[in-house]
């Protein structure tokens, strides 16, 4: 029987969601007002908006592909280090060093070379993150054999990836004023690779309880997607994280165009939705084990859907209110279902997974991962081109204030689905057939 996952395990766990959602954040963040507006001095724009989200959504679609075919390879492979860790120690260094290249575009100027650079380069960051993410997250249900250990995992993976996007967004703005916007990304690339591979110092095989699967990819991918309970999650966490990518790709734009301030004061916006974030999640685990993952969910959606709609007024008096404050009081509020969207969804598709054995009797959290990732990868492009296309259509500022209200609708819409989760019947059948401390 495997070990159970010490504490210091547990945080070093942590460390590779710090990574590569450093990465990540600095990429979507930075990339997209990188290529639309170029942030470097005598650089011209190098792309209209719409070009580069239909750029961005071909990216996904690539992305979306690589999702259940490396899902596929990592739950069938017999290695001597596990399932996990070879796909995210190989894949690491390259994934961290195309993410740079993004960034060095062929020609300075509105040119087709910039608009494939950027295809390729993208098709191919994609496929990168997702041979380490996929792993990555198939390793937290193996890792623990208890609610009470996944949501601890879970934990520990919210706060590195706060962590990791609070480096990217909140250091990422200082290190440009102070070094300059290369050689910014460049320090962000060092602390992501360290953050990337210190997982590396769990021994996979002395605490995941796993077996190498035998489905093949077509077999694999029906045989997740027959899983009921696994549906009605997938569907109401896409249509959560429609809105919120909406808001994550125009928060630059808040910031300089609806506020009228510096991108390098991006950093004091998101720290205050950063710092509520980590106070809040101390509750929000306690939610999860006392309250359950459902409800916690809901409340996490729910508070989300109130808080986004506001950003339409950001930039005017509301109330009496300077704009500055009146954006601080709604990102801050922000921060309490973001310390929920931190925790709570990997917790459910963990449990979700164990409905596996039902259906194949075998063991494949990567390829429910993988599935996940598969639809939410096509999500997020589409939602790319939701976003450029309010810009496009109805220009500054409208554009980006409506990214408030809609981003409001998606998430609402998520809730409601959501409330179909059977959580009672996930729950019986683990007590049912899986041996468990306590749930």
């Amino acid at each position: 029987m495997a070990a159970r996952l010490p504490l210091w395990g547990k945080l070093i766990y942590g460390t590779g969601a710090g990574g590569w959602s450093l990465v990540d954040r600095a990429m979507i963040t930075y990339l997209y007002a990188f290529y639309i507006t170029s942030p470097v001095e005598g650089v011209d724009a190098l792309m209209p908006p719409m070009l580069f989200g239909i750029i961005m959504f071909f990216g996904r679609i690539v992305d979306a592909l690589a999702d259940p075919i490396i899902a596929r390879y990592s739950d069938n492979l017999k290695n001597k280090r596990g399932r996990r860790l070879p796909f995210m120690m190989g894949g690491g260094i390259i994934y961290v060093a195309v993410f740079l290249a993004l960034f060095y575009p062929p020609v300075s100027s509105n040119s087709p070379w910039n608009s494939f650079y950027l295809l390729v380069l993208l098709a191919l960051y994609f496929t990168l993150f997702t041979t380490y993410v996929t792993p990555y997250l198939a390793l937290l249900p193996e890792l623990s054999r208890t609610n009470r250990d996944r949501v601890d995992l879970s934990t520990s993976k919210a706060l590195f990836t706060l962590a990791g996007n609070a480096i990217a967004l909140v250091g990422g703005g200082f290190l440009m004023g102070w070094l300059g916007y290369h050689q910014a990304l460049w320090m962000l690339a060092v602390i992501a690779l360290i953050l990337l591979y210190l997982p590396s110092l769990i021994r996979e095989k002395d605490y995941a309880v796993s077996s190498p699967s035998t489905l093949n990819l077509i077999d694999a991918v029906k045989t997740t997607l027959s899983n009921r309970s696994f549906l009605i999650y997938l569907v109401g966490n896409n249509a959560f994280w429609f809105g919120f990518n909406i808001i994550t790709l125009n928060l630059v734009l808040y910031v300089t165009v609806l506020l009228g301030l510096t991108e390098g004061d991006t950093d004091l916006f998101m720290a205050a939705a950063f710092v509520v974030a980590a106070l809040f999640f101390p509750l929000i685990n306690l939610l999860c084990k006392k309250w359950g993952l459902k409800n916690s969910m809901l409340l996490t959606l729910a508070l989300f859907a109130l808080v986004l709609p506001p950003i339409y007024f950001f930039g005017q008096p509301v109330g009496g209110l300077d704009p500055e404050i009146f954006a601080y009081l709604v990102l801050g509020a922000a921060g309490v279902p973001l310390a929920g969207l931190f925790i709570i969804p990997d917790a459910i598709l963990a449990a979700v997974s164990d409905l596996e054995l039902k259906l194949s009797g075998q063991n494949r959290e990567g390829m429910y991962f993988g599935t996940q990732g598969f639809l939410l990868k096509i999500n997020l492009g589409v939602s790319t081109l939701v976003s450029s296309g309010l810009l496009q259509i109805f220009g500054e500022p409208l554009g980006i204030r409506l990214t408030g209200p809609v981003a409001g609708f998606f998430i609402l819409v998520g809730l409601l689905i959501f409330l179909g989760y059977p959580e009672k019947e996930v729950i019986r059948f683990r007590k049912e057939n899986i041996v468990d401390e306590e749930i």
